[in-house]
């Protein structure tokens, strides 16, 4: 869906924030880049002129012994905590002012309201006369953020609201003092503190992690608006402190120049640009502080529920005219679980993967399923193992198992081999097979990726492939994250082809014995897999399958997969949209 993200000379852009800082520095960017007109709000009053110690003086030791003066003068006592912030206001009151010359200067047109962003009513009535003036807001960039760091059990609920309302409250009085039908983009400034948490931080990470989600929610209420919440990672400059600088300093984490942060933001909105709503921006890595692991071995289990609303991504994974969830789509269930457990560790490898019996989304649908885990292995060294079920209830109260495996994560993926194997060579009879006609694969536009059959024999498959970006709110319940389980698909269905190609038909994954990942297959990204057929059986076939780059870098291996295979699936395959499930031969 298209997302107009237009700038030009008569856009209207409402900025919080926007009077200093690391948001002044990307308003300032965007008048060079586009002589717009801004909407500049923020806490501090705005003063008509300077008072008169102040005039052509910057020096901080100057300014600081002429306030002490002046407050001796007036008969006032000159504590450093007083001298301080008449120091902080000028400071204040200066960067305002530069930052609206420097606008101007620019070709564009700002003005200055000090308003609280999270008093709707007051923030609508001091709006209305500058739109009148300037015109209708056409986009809005939220900016504003207060910091109270304190470790949690030192936090008071004045900090905590200090911190929450500037960023929530304040978004939602901004949402609602315009006409969201007349905006092409609405940015939140977020940070990757929501991300990778911050000591200190909690209520700041809990606030930024608000407005991730909440761009997703008006991505989809405003289609035609560009949303985006950016998750910055720390500025040379704004609200990172000295003492900060220092503490980055330790996590070997770069801080993010001024002028390369502001011309990311351009970039950003640039028309052309329609990303996710949700990006982050480092300078460098941050590598997760390696912690000691409890020795003792622990057992968890995680329930959730599933729903065919929540999944939208299953309509186009039928089979029998239901939707079925995807085998990948388990291992990414149970990886992903696993790392949450183990912040810092990556899903590296999959053992022993069995499809018990498979989820349908149909009325065999259960009110709620059961990740069971248990550690079997774990040690400092980086490695911890995982046995794994997913099982759920019948209203009978009779157990059903789903799928089973092995999980391992580590803390350093090896490098990636290379698959030697690999051959290009193009066999021009095979051009016209076309993996997604004539029921030879039930698999619907989100999950076809296979482009191209490059060759087959009746020991190898060769093909090109590629698949399309899927939206988040596609993705409903299964989100990417360290596995990608819709390219990961792509390797079984390569089986599935080979097996309708020789033996006319249609077949299922049943088992893995081996996966590895070495890093996550990209969508909107072309790769290839490379199957190799072990052997047979009546009703199975083994094979192995690579995943891999032009260059035969390998994403994912799998040693052994079987796939299930019968007349019936057939049937199932080519009459898609008619025939019911057999619950017992379904097992994807």
């Amino acid at each position: 869906m298209n997302r107009n993200t237009k700038i030009d000379s008569s856009s209207v852009i409402l900025v919080s924030g926007g009077g200093r800082g690391v948001t002044a520095q990307c308003t300032i960017k965007l008048a060079k880049q586009y002589q717009c007109k801004f909407i500049l709000l923020g806490r501090s009053q705005l003063a008509k002129t300077e008072p008169e110690w102040a005039k052509d003086c910057y020096n901080e030791a100057e300014i600081k012994k002429r306030i002490m003066q002046d407050l001796i003068a007036q008969g006032d006592k000159p504590t450093p905590v007083k001298i301080q912030k008449a120091f902080n206001y000028l400071s204040a009151q200066r960067e305002i002012t530069t930052t609206l010359s420097t606008i101007q200067q620019a070709g564009g047109q700002a003005e200055y309201l000090s308003v609280d962003i999270t008093n709707y009513s007051a923030l609508q009535v001091e709006l209305a006369p500058i739109v009148q003036r300037l015109g209708q807001i056409t986009g809005i960039i939220h900016g504003a953020g207060n910091l109270a760091d304190k470790l949690i059990e030192n936090k008071t609920e004045q900090d905590f609201e200090t911190v929450y309302t500037a960023k929530v409250e304040g978004l939602e009085s901004l949402i609602n003092s315009v006409e969201p039908n007349q905006l092409n983009f609405i940015v939140l400034f977020s940070s990757f503190v929501a991300f990778y948490g911050n000591p200190g931080q909690s209520d700041y990470a809990l606030a930024n992690e608000i407005l991730n989600k909440t761009a997703y929610l008006l991505q989809r209420k405003y289609p035609y608006c560009r949303v985006v919440s950016i998750g910055w990672g720390p500025w040379d400059g704004g609200m990172v402190t000295p003492q900060l600088k220092k503490f980055f300093e330790q996590l070997n984490m770069e801080l993010i120049p001024m002028e390369v942060g502001s011309q990311m933001l351009v970039n950003e909105l640039n028309y052309s640009n329609h990303g996710t709503a949700q990006t982050l921006v480092i300078s460098s890595p941050i590598v997760a502080q390696r912690k000691q692991l409890n020795p003792e071995l622990q057992s968890f289990r995680i329930r959730r529920k599933l729903t065919l609303a929540a999944n939208p991504f299953v309509y186009d994974h039928v089979i029998g005219g239901n939707p079925v969830l995807p085998a990948m789509c388990s291992i990414a269930w149970i990886a992903n679980t696993c790392e949450q457990l183990y912040p810092g560790y990556k899903f590296f490898n999959c053992n022993s993967y069995k499809v018990l019996k498979g989820i349908i989304f149909d009325e065999t649908l259960a009110k709620e399923y059961f990740l069971d885990l248990k550690e079997i292995n774990k040690s400092d060294s980086g490695e911890i193992n995982f046995e794994a079920l997913l099982w759920s209830e019948s209203s009978k109260g009779i157990p059903h198992y789903h799928y089973s495996t092995q999980i391992k994560l580590v803390q350093e993926i090896l490098s990636a081999p290379t698959y030697k194997e690999f051959t290009q060579n193009q066999d021009p009879e095979v051009f016209s097979l076309l993996p997604y006609e004539n029921g030879m694969l039930f698999h619907r536009p989100i999950f076809q990726g296979i482009k191209r059959i490059l060759n087959i024999t009746y020991n190898k498959l060769t093909a090109q492939c590629l698949l399309n970006n899927l939206e988040v709110d596609k993705q409903g319940q299964f989100p990417l994250q360290t596995f990608n389980p819709y390219t990961s698909d792509i390797l079984f269905q390569c089986l599935l082809v080979w097996v309708r190609h020789f033996y006319n038909l249609g077949s299922l994954p049943l088992k893995v014995q081996n996966l590895k990942q070495f890093r996550p297959i990209p969508l909107d990204q072309e790769f290839y897999v490379s199957v190799e057929v072990l052997s047979e059986s009546e009703s199975n076939v083994y094979a192995s399958a690579t995943a891999h780059d032009a260059q035969g870098q390998i994403y994912i291996e799998i040693s052994q997969m079987q796939v299930t295979t019968s007349e019936r699936l057939n049937l199932l395959f080519l009459n898609n949209s008619c025939l019911e499930i057999d619950n017992s031969t379904i097992v994807n």
